[in-house]
């Protein structure tokens, strides 16, 4: 019985200090928002594969933005043939084994985010989604940087 206790003690002060670990990261910083590389995920199980580069479109109320290039569209500018959003998609759908798109939704961006989604659906390519708040900042030349992007 001895032994029995001393293992859950060990266990409980573990789960203790997981647990304040936790806390203490979100008490630092809340709103740890960040855009980050997925080779920061991938180098150390797997170092001998290339990761794919993610570019980004951002959904806002009125417009949306393309990353990289921070390119502006609004909904007029998505409903022509041949726009830069169709443009991207379909570089990628070329190099599909090598780029994916993310999708930043944010508060009241249905609209346009229906739109997108509607032109990647055309496509067979790797997608993600992200909600982010309404005041979210996207800090472009931070995120080269942990990406590794360079933009010619």
């Amino acid at each position: 019985m001895t032994g029995f206790l001393s293992v859950m003690s060990i266990v409980t002060g573990l789960i203790a200090l997981i647990l304040f670990t936790v806390a203490l990261r979100i008490a630092i910083n809340p709103k740890a928002l960040r855009i980050i590389s997925f080779k920061l995920f991938t180098s150390i199980r797997a170092a001998t594969t290339n990761p794919k580069v993610p570019s980004y479109v951002d959904c806002h109320p009125d417009h949306i933005t393309l990353y990289p290039g921070e390119q502006t569209l609004s909904w007029e500018d998505m409903q022509r043939p041949g726009n830069p959003l169709q443009q991207m998609l379909d570089r990628i759908l070329n190099v599909a084994d090598k780029e994916y798109v993310i999708v930043m939704v944010r508060p009241g961006s249905a609209k346009l985010y229906r739109a997108v989604r509607n032109e990647i659906g055309k496509r067979r390519i790797d997608v993600g989604y992200d909600a982010i708040p309404a005041d979210f900042k996207v800090d472009w030349n931070a995120a080269k940087k942990a990406l590794g992007i360079v933009e010619e």
